[in-house]
């Protein structure tokens, strides 16, 4: 069937035999209608009404790819019924916010959801999450959860931390998290930062935590609810490196036997245990404290589609989408495939030198383990790390012999140096 492309509110013919995804809170460009095309499948959008907030999920681009366009106003049973006409196989949160919802509609279908719909905050919500998980034991960062400053300041009066972390509560939040170091730093910046949760979000609540030092990681993985539960697999593991200026320079996929990486999966899947994580692909956010161990800071379903993730998840043969749609079959895939290819997502800071741009595109495009530049950056790693304010592209290296990766790297590290120098001269 040829894809229709329609505006807003506009209805198409649903052909005979073929299944449909229920696409939930997706934001223009989400990348899931053609995702969902290349597998056959047709996209229905389901997108927040009119009060909704934040406003981006509230519509489409005109020229997306969905076969329909439902509006979610609040009535559930309503927006169910219409799903049912489409022929929906499957139901995926495309935003954060998108994530309540789609496991509430997912229930009422009998399909498989990331969770039980009520305890939506444990999967959406970075202080829901730690308190849940230092109820059984799993190791997180002392921290408040409050959208009140004067009890993020009584918390403050009976600790003595050298730097504290604050960040919105609600995960997917375009905020980056900011290091205070004094109580007059968290005043200046409390405003700002809880505005821009809200209206991102709808959640005006922070989270006021410890920083928590050590190396940072991203893992990955799948779940699928079998006989004795959910069942979790880790279908990868990534380590951060930053600069000496603090900002993160790579992420490097490790090898999934390594005795680090055996150690992280263990933490994880305790913690999406505690999370209630039922279904679907998951990336937890954690540090490693020399101390501690493992320390969570974030779990997120993923609801993201970058052009990098996207191009690693090609390589790696671990598309979240193929996660929803196969099932049980992926699960059974992820636990036996691993991947000898070494992968490399390293971050290049563009912003200087305009004039230079396409040259340097030029040139990163032609290195020999170049598998995708990604000039938009919205992938769960980036959302949760330093980088550059504007102006950074995302480039993924592959290839099977680790030392051309490095090669291809080191020469990346060239070209942005010349970049700089260029630009201050």
């Amino acid at each position: 069937m040829a894809t229709v492309r329609l505006a807003v509110g506009a209805h198409a013919p649903y052909a005979t035999g073929t299944s449909s995804v229920a696409v939930i809170a997706p934001q223009a460009g989400s990348g899931y209608p053609s995702a969902l095309a290349r597998r056959g499948r047709d996209a229905v959008a389901v997108t927040l009404g009119r009060g909704a907030r934040p406003a981006a999920y509230r519509g489409i681009a005109a020229d997306e790819a969905y076969v329909d366009v439902i509006e979610y106003e609040g009535d559930l049973r309503s927006t169910v019924k219409k799903l049912r006409t489409t022929g929906v196989e499957a139901v995926m949160a495309a935003s954060p916010v998108g994530v309540e919802l789609a496991e509430r509609i997912a229930w009422q279908l009998r399909l498989p959801g990331s969770g039980i719909p009520g305890s939506t905050l444990l999967r959406t919500d970075r202080g829901v999450q730690s308190e849940a998980l230092a109820q059984i034991g799993v190791t997180v960062p002392t921290g408040v959860r409050t959208a009140r400053l004067a009890e993020a300041l009584e918390w403050i009066a009976s600790r003595r931390l050298s730097v504290y972390r604050l960040v919105p509560a609600a995960l997917g939040v375009p905020v980056r998290s900011v290091n205070c170091h004094t109580v007059q730093q968290i005043v200046a910046v409390w405003p700002q930062i809880q505005e821009a949760a809200y209206r991102h979000s709808g959640n005006a609540s922070l989270v006021l935590e410890e920083q928590v030092e050590g190396r940072q990681y991203v893992v990955d993985s799948v779940t699928q609810l079998g006989p004795d539960g959910p069942q979790h697999a880790v279908t990868g593991t990534w380590a951060f490196l930053h600069s000496s200026t603090g900002l993160l320079d790579r992420t490097d996929l490790l090898h999934r036997h390594s005795f680090l990486a055996r150690r992280l999966s263990l933490y994880v899947c305790r913690a999406l245990d505690a999370l209630g994580v039922a279904s679907g692909p998951a990336s937890c956010h954690l540090a490693f404290e020399p101390e501690l161990g493992p320390v969570l800071l974030s779990a997120s379903t993923v609801t993201h589609r970058s052009r990098a993730d996207e191009a690693v998840w090609a390589i790696t043969d671990c598309d979240p989408i193929d996660v929803t749609l196969d099932g049980p079959l992926f699960a059974h895939r992820s636990n036996r495939t691993s991947s000898c290819v070494r992968v490399t997502r390293t971050y290049v800071d563009a912003q200087q030198g305009d004039g230079s741009r396409p040259t340097m595109l030029q040139d990163l495009a032609g290195l020999p383990t170049t598998a995708c530049i990604d000039k938009d950056l919205n992938s769960f790693i980036s959302q949760n790390a330093a980088l550059p304010p504007r102006g950074t592209w995302e480039v993924v290296l592959a290839h099977a012999d680790s030392e051309a990766v490095e090669k291809d790297y080191s020469r990346i590290r060239e070209l942005t140096a010349d970049l700089h120098r260029a630009w201050h001269h």
